[in-house]
């Protein structure tokens, strides 16, 4: 129990129904329903426990060694946060140093550190300048001026970056042939284990549901594998959990779908591809690009339309005109044979 309630800090005005949150998700999670309804049964019980632990945390300058826990509404762990120091801010808000922050919701689980950034425990939320990197399964992210909050209307586990942001995915892109799995990534990260690197001014990772994560970069995407690279100005990337894995596995699940926006330009070995928008998706293993579309292949020609379609290990294209674009492929020069002119 010490060892627990070391988030509560000496001298800090935490509310009743704050205090009360954290106790009873705390008594959840160590030690059952029974204490639960012991330790709210007497709000002195409650205050008592804060007045005598926090006390040997305090030192002059804060608090040192903090481990605080952050709950969901069924009392389930959902965060921890770890720091070497913490000094009060203002309005609940507290300064850290060296801190690592853990989340265990849904099948995002990753763990993430900072030299120094502000964290605000009643809301769930931290934010920071300083470089954060995330270690999560399946991928590896880090970025400046990063924000975090433990929910959000459209999800869980928001991580943003923005500035000098990056992912690495363990997997290729879906129009390519994926490697055999690695031995599973070490704590200290090795980035060629990876074999997506992707950068953009401004980064989001969001758990949208326990079986669904949502990448999203903005401004200036650069997406890089072995015989990939695509540039655009928006991207959307969707993982997909198999309702069959467990929990505990080290996988975050497959790519299900990347739509990529504004000016996209994809190179693979002996094509060059351009469009509007493109929309890749897993369950038809092809490639769509939509709007202005043109692939420039260096064994077939030209090809034009309003939309074109690339399947999957396949280098022929099927293109589709609109209502005022025309569906065209020009072929390459006949080669010279020799004959005589």
């Amino acid at each position: 129990m010490e060892c627990a309630l070391m988030y509560l800090f000496h001298g800090a005005k935490i509310c009743m129904d704050t205090l009360e949150k954290y106790l009873r998700g705390l008594c959840h999670y160590l030690l059952g329903p029974v204490v639960l309804s012991l330790a709210f049964s007497s709000p002195v019980y409650a205050l008592k426990i804060e007045d005598t632990e926090a006390k040997s945390l305090t030192t002059e300058n804060g608090v040192r060694h903090l481990r605080m826990p952050g709950f969901d509404d069924s009392g389930m762990m959902a965060w921890e946060l770890f720091a070497n120091e913490v000094n009060f801010q203002r309005d609940g808000v507290y300064e850290a140093f060296d801190l690592v922050l853990d989340t265990m919701t849904g099948f995002n689980e990753s763990n993430a550190k900072s030299k120094q950034g502000l964290f605000n425990p009643n809301l769930g939320q931290a934010w920071g300048e300083s470089f954060l990197e995330v270690q999560g399964k399946g991928f590896w992210a880090k970025g400046k001026k990063w924000t975090w909050a433990n929910k959000i209307e459209s999800g869980d586990q928001l991580m943003a970056f923005k500035e000098s942001g990056e992912v690495l995915f363990e997997d290729n892109l879906l129009i390519e042939n994926n490697k055999a799995k690695k031995d599973p990534i070490p704590k200290k990260v090795e980035t060629s284990l990876f074999n997506t690197h992707t950068s953009a001014n401004y980064i989001e990772i969001l758990e949208l549901s326990p079986n669904q994560n949502r990448f999203l970069l903005e401004g200036q995407v650069l997406v890089k594998s072995e015989s990939l690279e695509i540039k655009c100005t928006w991207m959307e990337i969707l993982f997909e959990k198999d309702a069959n894995t467990s929990r505990a596995s080290s996988s975050m699940g497959k790519i299900g779908k990347i739509i990529a926006r504004g000016k996209v330009a994809m190179k693979q070995p002996g094509r060059r591809s351009y469009a509007d928008e493109l929309v890749i998706e897993t369950s038809t293993e092809s490639a769509v690009l939509k709007g202005n579309a043109r692939v420039e292949d260096d064994e077939y020609g030209l090809a034009k339309g309003n939309e074109i379609v690339l399947e999957k290990g396949k280098r022929r294209a099927k293109v589709i005109g609109g209502k005022d674009v025309r569906p065209s492929l020009q072929l390459p020069e006949i080669p010279d044979f020799g004959f005589p002119k």
